[in-house]
């Protein structure tokens, strides 16, 4: 008896016409894009404007990076709940301007003061959150006209006259540790934690389900309306936190200094690639993302350029970055 794997006759032929399946390519993830642009950022910066990757340059950026990635931490979980927050200039206005004076008028101590500014950020997420939640009104409108009165609030309290920031705080703003500034591991820290909650407990799993499909979340007895005013009290806080961090750093604290972060945060969720349509979204993209923001500012600070070009830059990375969504989302699609 023949081996019948020695058999010519039992051994099965290929058609040479019939080439094998390939795998398919691993298509690239959604925050592969931000991660990129900013290496190739740090790479032309090196090029074209060595000054400001210089140890003086990135001591001074890397604090503003970190208040930055602090308060766009709180506008992407506002943003994974289908909702936006243009409270930030009022929030950090009022809670900065709001804390020195309060400190320096009533001569009591900076505990006394952050407690305070947090019972602050907690009330205004908090009527941020009912009244999307319980009156329909749209996150836009809502936040857009809390913002005025948060400023009008601010100057009431401080009649647009400010205080130095606290010594102890000042100090604080200023410390380093292991060569990186205080500010950083702060904003680090941040990213850290509530990419942990977000990513790895129950509670993060069903925030994420609540944005993306509220409907289908409320089936399953998950309490919706609790998610979305959460995601507002928690993002009032960061600001809060970050505006706090701000006074310290600039040490005098000026009625509009919250005003450039509307538009920046905003920027540095959506070229982090989070889903303006809710749920999908990554914290450690968008900070790497303020990031970008960041060292673009400086880059053309260094080359001398106005504020209106800044901005016209910003506006055109961000083009930029929609654009670049848009195509990985195409290809991703046709992977799949």
């Amino acid at each position: 008896m023949s081996n019948s794997l020695s058999d010519p006759e039992q051994v099965a032929t290929v058609d040479p016409d019939v080439r094998p399946p390939q795998r398919r390519p691993r298509a690239a993830g959604p925050y592969t894009g931000i991660v990129l642009a900013t290496c190739a950022l740090f790479v032309l910066s090196a090029i074209i404007v060595p000054k400001s990757l210089s140890a003086q340059s990135l001591g001074a950026m890397l604090p503003f990076w970190a208040i930055l990635a602090i308060m766009s931490v709180g506008q992407t979980l506002v943003i994974q709940q289908r909702g936006i927050d243009l409270s930030i200039p009022g929030v950090v206005s009022l809670t900065a301007m709001g804390f020195v004076v309060f400190v320096d008028r009533n001569d009591t101590s900076v505990f006394l003061g952050l407690v305070v500014v947090a019972a602050t950020a907690v009330v205004i997420g908090l009527v941020n959150g009912l009244i999307i939640t319980k009156i329909n009104v749209t996150p836009l409108i809502t936040t857009l006209a809390l913002n005025a009165l948060l400023v009008g609030a601010m100057f009431s309290y401080t009649k647009g006259v400010g205080s130095a920031a606290p010594s102890s705080l000042q100090a604080f703003a200023a410390s380093s540790f292991l060569g990186l500034s205080t500010l950083v591991w702060l904003a680090i820290g941040t990213v850290l934690l509530v990419g942990f909650v977000l990513r790895q407990t129950a509670v993060g799993r069903r925030f994420v389900a609540v944005g993306s499909n509220p409907d289908a979340a409320r089936a399953i007895g998950v309490r919706v309306d609790v998610y979305i005013v959460g995601a507002y009290i928690a993002a009032a806080l960061l600001f809060a936190l970050a505006a706090v961090l701000l006074a310290g750093y600039a040490q005098n604290p000026a009625p509009t200094m919250g005003n450039s972060y509307l538009f920046q945060t905003v920027m540095a969720v959506v070229i982090g690639g989070t889903s303006l349509a809710g749920g999908r979204g990554s914290v450690f993209a968008t900070a790497v993302a303020a990031l970008f923001l960041t060292q673009l500012g400086q880059v053309v600070l260094t080359l001398g350029a106005n504020a209106a070009v800044q901005l016209l830059v910003q506006a055109v990375a961000m083009a930029l970055a929609l654009a670049g969504a848009a195509v990985l989302n195409r290809r991703r699609a046709r992977s799949t």
